[in-house]
């Protein structure tokens, strides 16, 4: 119990890992609109720090925190397992330990994918009670946020950032829909052009959901994620490495074939990359290299592609 308690940076118990870094990706990079959808109110004004050391050497290390506009303290936890009590006894020492930091109220939300649709939200300790807001994914529909944003592409509107955000977490919503065909279909509208988000914000979305696909589908269904994901601003982007090192190459037998094998050969180190990235955990990493060569490239050396 004390492992749990305590648990270290990147580690996870009962969420997996995966899972946990999509979700910390999702409030590190759309915060804006993940607070509003789970029923959070208030403007964030800045990212508070995670992780706390105290005198005797213990790490405190919470899934993400927002300081909002009037200066509370937003605390947000991840979880796919059912809360238990001593959950709640740890969430009540981070809140303890950031309200005396920052002098600030802090409430706390747990955003929960466990099947398990009773969870408790309260910690009876004496004459105190301690209590939690808890959002459970399952409880929104996959069906239901696709219906959404084909209406509104039907209706001729625009879809912003804060519409299309909610298909990100779609893999991890109930609903009838296959989750190889959730991840196919959000790729579908991350590459509409009814979509007004910059590219960036376009690579960073369909890294998560490329994520989402590496972990959950079979190697069949991600051939077919593959195939999209090469027609996509993320796929064009990940392989121009790999068209530039075919065409410096010459490959002895023009530019042209220099440029298909490139193709070829950035592809498969893409791949690769996010194979590995996603098998261990690194979900940050992989959608920082969606728009850092300079770093991409050091995956590529630190992976040996």
């Amino acid at each position: 119990m004390g492992e749990r308690n305590l648990r270290e940076q990147g580690e996870t118990n009962g969420f997996g890992q995966l899972e946990n870094k999509v979700m910390k990706t999702a409030a590190q990079f759309f915060g804006e609109d993940l607070l509003p959808y789970i029923g959070v109110k208030g403007k964030i004004l800045t990212v508070a720090p995670t992780e706390h050391v105290h005198l005797e050497m213990r790490r405190l290390e919470e899934d993400f925190n927002f300081i909002m506009e009037k200066g509370a303290i937003r605390h947000l936890e991840f979880e796919s397992d059912s809360i238990t009590e001593q959950d709640l006894r740890r969430f009540r020492e981070y809140e303890a330990y950031i309200g005396m930091i920052y002098s600030a109220p802090v409430m706390t939300t747990v955003i929960c994918t466990s099947n398990t649709k009773v969870q408790k939200k309260e910690l009876i300790n004496g004459d105190s009670v301690y209590r939690i807001e808890v959002v459970r994914l399952r409880d929104r529909n996959a069906d239901k946020v696709f219906k959404k944003l084909r209406q509104k592409i039907h209706k001729g509107k625009r879809l912003r950032r804060r519409d299309i955000f909610p298909l990100l977490l779609t893999p991890l919503m109930s609903g009838d829909m296959e989750m190889s065909e959730r991840i196919y279909q959000g790729m579908e509208f991350l590459q509409c052009e009814e979509l007004q988000v910059s590219a960036d914000e376009r690579k960073r979305m369909q890294s998560v959901l490329y994520a989402l696909a590496v972990k959950f589908l079979s190697r069949n269904e991600l051939e077919r994620i593959k195939e999209r994901i090469g027609m996509t601003v993320l796929g064009k982007m990940l392989l121009e490495e790999g068209i530039e090192k075919g065409i410096e190459k010459g490959i002895e037998k023009g530019i042209e074939q220099g440029m298909e094998q490139g193709v070829k050969q950035g592809q498969g180190r893409v791949n690769a990359l996010i194979v590995k990235l996603a098998e261990a955990g690194r979900m940050e990493d992989i959608v920082r290299a969606a728009s850092d060569h300079e770093y991409q490239d050091r995956l590529f050396s630190e992976f040996g592609l």
